[in-house]
């Protein structure tokens, strides 16, 4: 990890890493090995913290451990959470046969979506969380709902904004 980063700051970004990738060994590698990389070659890697630390991880764990959709794309919403979802084996219902039809995806909004992902996951377990871009798009990623207090906590250390999947930015 980057020297830049305090100790404090470095383990909880470790445990974050490790909660959204379940635990799962070698996606935990990848993506803090991704996130080293990131972070040197970040012109301003002195002075990342908080929610700057969540532009550098949304990019290395995109539709591996994460998402990031523009505001109005519920088709990427919908096809990254199945990706995230499946490695779970969850399937989630979005209400319609075929959830890429373009007559749903017109009256789809994210945070409906978002929504409703989050209402089917806590029934299997799992937290949606969601964090404030500032901007015209949704971030987050799954984790067990069990470690859902140790989210917030982790959240809090590193100074980030997040809340749950039911309560979109």
């Amino acid at each position: 990890m980057s020297d830049e980063l305090s100790n404090e700051v470095r383990e909880a970004l470790w445990r974050l890493i490790e909660l959204i990738n379940f635990d799962d060994a070698a996606m935990v590698e990848k993506h803090q090995m991704l996130f080293d990389e990131a972070l040197a070659n970040s012109d301003d890697a002195d002075a990342v913290e908080g929610q700057e630390l969540l532009w550098i991880l949304k990019d290395v764990i995109d539709w591996e451990a994460g998402f990031y959709v523009d505001w109005k794309d519920a088709a990427s919403f919908i096809s990254c959470m199945d990706e995230l979802c499946a490695r779970l084996d969850i399937e989630l219902d979005w209400g319609v046969e075929d959830p890429q039809d373009e007559e749903f995806l017109e009256k789809a909004s994210v945070p409906e979506l978002m929504e409703l992902a989050h209402e089917q996951l806590r029934l299997a377990g799992i937290t949606l969380w969601n964090w404030n871009t500032d901007g015209d798009a949704y971030a987050g990623w799954i984790a067990r709902g069990e470690d859902d207090e140790e989210m917030t906590t982790v959240a809090e250390t590193l100074g980030l904004e997040i809340r749950t999947g039911d309560q979109p930015y």
